[in-house]
């Protein structure tokens, strides 16, 4: 239910033990209400509850705490005439960058900041405090900078790692493309010239076995069965190297998952899948990368994802969900239109499913 990265536990307790023990436990002696004590363990409670990184807490459950951390905050400042409180709302700010767009966030520090010059301006009647209104402004700022950069340098790594995988996924391809490119080749060149040259030898032995003198026909028997054994064993060849014409996606998946940065991918083959064709294997492996991209660019809550792939009947079926809250309608945009059109063209399926416990993509195609 609650899971928490330990560097982030530790700076929530410490900044909140810094603004609530002198605010509460100061020197001079003068009562604490009841109700400040109460506000500060309620901003505590619920700064816990919206950097909890459980996917199970939805965003509009967390929406909902971040509003009442910031009507907790506001009556702090009516409570409590310490400037300290402050501190509270760079916290805040620092956590309101991963659930808003930075124009909100810019409109958030304007607004408390108004909010604190007013209370003590007007509430308890210390004028107007500009000068600790501009420098806590500016602590706002720079904690909403460094987040924004900690972001941003944490989705280039995370788009660096994806595209690695995906070059080498796709070097998998084109490497097996060549090498199933000149088994073709072969075995159409041993059909083609060798088979020929044997059957026309089989032929003229077989005519040279029938005419000969008695003498001679052991020999010729021998070498007419010998041309048709070598006959055979070319024909046995090129079966061979059509035969075992395939792709193994389920190693290049498993490759893929391996080198996915941040969420936790589980792969699941039911059966041993090893001769796919090639243009479903591209098809499904591009889905695949796909889905993770969109994973990562849209639930950045999402923490697990799931991949299976099974043969039913005549049909290959990959299955692939996350744990991830998507708010709002699914569009299709190019990256989804460009899986519809693959899965298409092989005359497959495509079905979206989005719900509370995540996002579930379904793919057929035909797999014989």
């Amino acid at each position: 239910m609650f899971k928490y990265q330990p560097t982030w536990l530790f700076t929530v307790l410490l900044t909140w033990a810094a603004v609530a023990f002198p605010s509460l436990f100061h020197a001079s002696g003068q009562t604490v209400s009841y109700l400040e004590y109460v506000l500060h363990g309620l901003f505590l409670l619920f700064t816990l509850f919206v950097v909890n990184e459980s996917t199970r807490i939805g965003f509009r459950i967390r929406y909902a705490v971040l509003a009442c951390l910031i009507a907790v905050l506001c009556g702090l400042f009516f409570i409590s005439e310490a400037n300290l409180i402050l501190i509270y709302s760079v916290m805040l700010c620092s956590i309101l960058v991963f659930y808003v767009p930075a124009i909100v966030c810019y409109g958030y520090i304007f607004t408390i900041h108004g909010i604190f010059l007013i209370s003590h301006a007007l509430y308890w009647q210390q004028g107007w405090l500009w000068a600790d209104a501009a420098m806590f402004t500016a602590f706002h700022f720079f904690a909403l900078v460094v987040t924004q950069r900690m972001q941003s340098e944490r989705h280039a790594k995370e788009q660096l790692a994806l595209t690695n995988a995906k070059l080498e996924a796709t070097q998998s391809l084109l490497s097996t493309a060549a090498e199933q490119s000149e088994r073709l080749k072969l075995a159409r060149d041993l059909h083609d010239d060798v088979g020929h040259a044997l059957t026309s030898l089989i032929i003229n032995l077989d005519i040279a076995r029938r005419t000969s003198n008695e003498e001679q026909q052991p020999q010729l028997q021998a070498c007419y069965e010998q041309a048709k054994q070598a006959l055979q064993t070319t024909r046995s060849v090129v079966s061979d190297k059509r035969d075992n014409v395939g792709f193994n996606l389920a190693d290049c998946l498993h490759k893929l998952a391996q080198q996915t940065p941040r969420i936790q991918i589980q792969l699941e083959v039911v059966q041993h899948l090893d001769k796919v064709q090639l243009d479903t294997a591209q098809c499904l492996l591009k889905c695949t990368q796909e889905a993770i991209t969109n994973t990562l660019k849209h639930a950045p809550t999402a923490t697990c994802m799931k991949i299976q792939l099974e043969h039913e009947r005549s049909e290959l079926v990959l299955s692939i969900s996350d744990d991830g809250v998507f708010t709002g309608d699914v569009v299709y945009g190019n990256g989804l239109k460009g899986m519809q059109e693959r899965v298409s063209l092989l005359a497959g399926q495509l079905s979206l499913v989005n719900s509370k416990q995540g996002f579930t993509l379904i793919i057929r195609v035909p797999y014989e």
